[in-house]
């Protein structure tokens, strides 16, 4: 009888591993993060700067809105490539987990070999939020701009991307680890495979995923300073989920 460790044996194992070795870890997170920030702030500031400027010589309403849409375009890309590093953030973890050799190169390991695997993978990963979560997000907007008549859309908007994001975020969600225990397979190959893993597993891993909600929380009030801490330990569990998930204790009968 197979039987997979408890969510608190994942955070205990998560926390050895993590002993000594937060700053490292930390960092690879924080770099991550800054790089993605640094460049979606970008394309958005160079993107509203540009309408504007388009409205202002044009008078034209679409035109603006044309070059609005192609900024979005632009920016939806640059997140598939940006998501990218999150396959180095896979490596570095296993290898921490494992004892292996790290290098904050590890980052930027799915752009130096396999690219185009793992822009198949992101990009998976980044349009199953776009599509899912899009609407909301528009609605959204619209009800912070003052729109009336939003709010409604925007709630039902949520309730019917999460009932469609959550399972197959949660299917696919392993997809970069398993990239590197089959480096022969293709990026849809890995994302079937994935997809087969998870089978049954999805709770188990959304259940793994709000148990972090009151650390979550503590480090929203601690101004996001506690999340310096918590990302990494959160991503420390997560792969020792899918390192449990690939071998599994089992009992004696």
């Amino acid at each position: 009888m197979i039987q997979y460790k408890k969510s608190y044996e994942l955070k205990n194992k998560a926390k050895d591993a993590l002993e000594g070795k937060y700053g490292g870890a930390m960092l690879i997170i924080f770099l991550c993060d800054a790089i993605s920030w640094m460049v979606r702030m970008s394309v958005s500031i160079v993107g509203s700067s540009t309408a504007a400027s388009v409205y202002m010589k044009t008078q034209s309403q679409s035109a603006a809105v044309a070059v609005t849409v192609f900024f979005k375009a632009v920016l939806l890309l640059s997140g598939v490539i940006l998501y990218v590093m999150n396959a180095g953030i896979a490596l570095y973890f296993l290898k921490l987990a494992c004892g292996q050799p790290l290098t904050l190169r590890d980052l930027f390991c799915g752009y130096r070999s396999e690219s185009k695997k793992t822009l198949v993978l992101a990009g998976a990963m980044v349009l199953c939020r776009a599509v899912c979560m899009g609407p909301f997000e528009h609605f959204a907007q619209e009800f912070l701009s003052g729109i009336r008549g939003s709010a409604g859309y925007a709630l039902i908007a949520l309730a019917i991307g999460l009932c469609v994001y959550l399972p197959l975020s949660l299917g696919i969600a392993l997809s970069f680890y398993l990239m590197f225990d089959f480096p022969q397979k293709s990026g849809k190959e890995i994302l079937l495979i994935c997809w087969r893993l998870m089978k049954g597993k999805k709770l188990r891993l959304l259940y793994l995923e709000f148990s972090f909600l009151p650390l979550l929380l503590l480090s929203i009030l601690s101004f996001g300073i506690g999340l310096l801490w918590l990302q990494p330990y959160m991503q420390m569990t997560y792969t020792f989920f899918f390192l449990d998930l690939m071998n599994p204790r089992r009992a004696s009968s």
